[in-house]
């Protein structure tokens, strides 16, 4: 289990140089750059040649990788043409990955719009995933669905996942205390392991969601990859960038 930083609410003022610096300085093996809100890291599907060369090297030269790019492209659209049109972005995304050393990329499903039939909307979720993995053939990039929205459900993360059936296809599973009112988080984590590529952590001192028994669940199958800290911002947010790899520490060494 590796940490790594996901700029969505922390750091999203940084700048790529001080996003390296301050995660190397507490420890995180990875950032996740949240693409699509104009953050100061700059990894976006606008920036030049000449630029994405210089994101691959800056991480080249660093400690901490660049362990993926989290977009906003969604898939629950009623229309096609709307639903094609962020297939299309999300496979800029996927040459982008591959231009600046990112290996994966992380889209949503995300929710079932009212009226709409969940069956028909989670075929189309699939449909758009196989697309994208298509595009994705050969470049070592994964393309991963986040359990968020409606999708923190997995049955419906699952099944739009299997629908895509293939290898570049996987999935972020999303730390919701929504699940704690089927069972054991188990019942959620188990079914995708086969498909798990990463994970995303919120507040970990937070009751609501059994964070230790995360650990525990994640040790003992093994979890080797990146686990991305999504906490809330904060106006010191170095500070908790720090407090958080201590905490995390100590659920590693204590699961």
């Amino acid at each position: 289990m590796k940490l790594s930083l996901l700029t969505y609410q922390l750091g999203i003022g940084m700048s790529l140089d001080e996003l390296l610096t301050v995660c190397a300085r507490y420890g995180y093996k990875g950032i996740e750059c949240r693409a699509q809100l104009n953050h100061g890291h700059g990894v976006e599907l606008e920036a030049t040649p000449a630029q994405r060369a210089e994101i691959k090297a800056r991480f080249e030269d660093s400690p901490v990788n660049l362990c993926g790019i989290s977009t906003s492209c969604r898939f629950e659209a009623a229309e096609q043409a709307e639903r094609q049109e962020q297939v299309d972005i999300a496979k800029q995304f996927i040459d982008l990955a591959v231009e600046v050393g990112a290996p994966r990329v992380r889209v949503f499903g995300n929710a079932f719009p009212p009226g709409s039939d969940k069956d028909q909307v989670i075929e189309n979720v699939g449909a758009c995933l196989a697309q994208i993995a298509e595009h994705a053939e050969g470049t070592g990039v994964d393309c991963n669905l986040e359990m968020h929205g409606d999708f923190y459900y997995w049955e419906y993360t699952l099944r739009a996942v299997q629908l895509a059936n293939h290898d570049r296809i996987g999935v972020v599973y999303n730390c919701d205390p929504r699940e704690t009112r089927w069972g054991p988080i188990s019942t959620f984590l188990n079914p995708v392991a086969p498909y798990l590529r990463h994970i995303h952590l919120h507040n970990l001192e937070d009751p609501k969601y059994p964070y230790p028994e995360l650990f525990r669940i994640l040790r003992n199958m093994g979890y080797a990859e990146y686990m991305s800290l999504e906490a809330g911002g904060s106006e010191d947010p170095e500070r908790v960038i720090a407090l958080y790899a201590r905490l995390f520490e100590w659920m590693y060494w204590n699961s």
